[in-house]
């Protein structure tokens, strides 16, 4: 059925007049009458009867028009939904490391919810690797991530580049070469992606002992207790060179990109739309 004719049956079965009907319809008269015999012709039946001057549903008009109360009021519903998300509206997962969620996104958080308050927001901490992983399979909606994300479906925002440099604790490296230091004590990592494996053959170096942690922060929190060392960007331990409580032992030529990430065309929602411009206009500054 057309759902102009269902439309201009429904207006006219409330106000029982096609001339009211034509008017809040913008159409001519001779123009709903047309539809409503459209109508009649479709569903076999007349649907007003006419008694002088007044016009009455018939019984098929009747049915029709419960059915069209639930349609119009459903349509109607549906419209205002959509209108909330004209602007920030419903829920927005974010995924990033555990060092972007303390470092940037509390602050970027806080002023994205005085923003726009209706919206929902979960963060989900996890390495670079799975915060793509979550993103790539529609788990999350946003993603922060070190390095440059080679997943299909995905589209990233380059945020800035970061220094890594391999760091331990003055106690252990004295005067030792980095190759003697690995002899002794393991390499502290996230996972052996790319860039960790290029940084290594940099330095000429390969560790006999690797130790997996699950975040930057529980490995810096290791490198200071003199479990081993690790590659780090130099924004996490800047605090910890300045006390001297870590060391930089190399510092990388090619630095670690940081890239919001979020799936191909999901930047039409104004949810992602909008937090991206927000974090676009405030990473730097934080």
């Amino acid at each position: 059925m057309d759902l102009r004719n269902l439309k201009t049956f429904h207006v006219v079965s409330i106000y029982l007049n096609f001339t009211k009907a034509a008017q809040l319809l913008n159409y001519s008269q001779p123009t709903i009458s047309q539809q409503i015999k459209a109508l009649e012709d479709e569903i076999g039946h007349t649907l007003f009867n006419r008694m002088g001057k007044k016009m009455f549903l018939s019984q098929v008009g009747k049915i029709l028009k419960e059915h069209t109360d639930k349609l119009f009021n459903i349509l109607e519903e549906m419209e205002e939904d959509l209108k909330n998300f004209e602007k920030p509206y419903g829920h927005l997962t974010i995924a990033a490391p555990e060092f972007y969620c303390g470092y940037y996104l509390s602050h970027i958080i806080g002023s994205f919810l005085k923003l726009y308050p209706q919206v929902n927001l979960k963060l989900l901490c996890a390495n670079s690797k799975e915060t793509a992983t979550l993103v790539s399979s529609n788990q999350a909606d946003i993603g922060f991530v070190a390095g440059k994300p080679n997943y299909s479906g995905i589209e990233g925002v380059l945020l800035e580049e970061e220094d890594l440099v391999l760091v331990g604790n003055p106690n252990i490296i004295k005067d030792r070469t980095i190759a003697e230091i690995f002899d002794e004590y393991p390499f502290i990592t996230y996972g052996l992606d790319d860039n960790i494996r290029g940084c290594l053959r940099d330095i000429h170096c390969d560790p006999k002992t690797i130790v997996e942690f699950g975040s930057e922060e529980a490995i810096k929190r290791a490198v200071v207790g003199q479990v081993g060392l690790a590659l780090l960007s130099d924004i996490l331990i800047k605090k910890e060179v300045n006390k001297g409580s870590l060391q930089v032992l190399y510092r990388f030529p090619k630095r670690l990109p940081t890239y919001l990430i979020y799936p191909h065309n999901s930047k039409e929602f104004s949810n992602v739309s909008m937090f991206i411009d927000l974090v676009k206009d405030t990473w730097r500054t934080i």
